[in-house]
């Protein structure tokens, strides 16, 4: 089974815009394939009937040296970023101080005491799910419910992650609604 190269590739060997690999490897194909070519051929001489026409007035030194400036003017404000450094003891100091805050965060978190279930209950696990109103939020028996505009299409997506998303657009004035609901344990 002979495999083709896309016409982009072909158009880009044609024009000179392809490396060396490939550059090689399409003209190991061009020589087996007379289709390839005549593609190949065709894209050339397409570009050579384009081809457009040179400014008269263009000043190609007045152009490389704005080019030079303008280097040199990026190198300048990369040297000026780097010579305003704050003080090392400075950058020490917030350091530690915010590495103290972290520890102490972390430590209030993983050692906070989380409510015992009440004996004899069933703890309701959250469940999100589309309706043909919205999308619903349902606890055991509570729930809660984005409802859609009345008259609106609304497309609607489940991901595996324990998201839901409803996108609407009122046909009367053409708003647009997006709700995303999402499920974190």
């Amino acid at each position: 089974m002979n495999l083709h190269p896309n016409e982009m590739d072909l158009a880009l060997l044609a024009s000179g815009d392809v490396g060396r690999i490939q550059r090689f490897s399409l003209d190991r194909h061009l020589r087996n394939c007379s289709e390839c070519s005549q593609k190949v051929e065709q894209f050339e001489n397409l570009r050579a009937n384009f081809v457009l026409p040179e400014p008269a007035d263009l000043n190609w030194n007045r152009l490389a040296s704005e080019m030079r400036a303008n280097i040199r003017l990026g190198l300048e404000a990369g040297e000026c970023v780097r010579r305003t450094q704050t003080s090392v003891a400075w950058s020490l100091g917030l350091a530690a101080a915010f590495a103290g805050v972290l520890v102490l965060a972390s430590a209030g978190v993983f050692l906070r005491e989380r409510p015992p279930a009440p004996q004899g209950s069933v703890v309701q696990t959250p469940v999100v799910q589309t309706t043909a109103a919205g999308i619903e939020l349902r606890t055991g028996s509570t729930s809660l419910t984005l409802l859609n505009r009345e008259g609106a299409v609304a497309s609607q997506t489940v991901s595996a992650q324990g998201e839901v998303r409803s996108r609407s657009i009122d046909g009367e004035t053409g708003a647009v609604t997006i709700n995303n609901v999402y499920l974190v344990e």
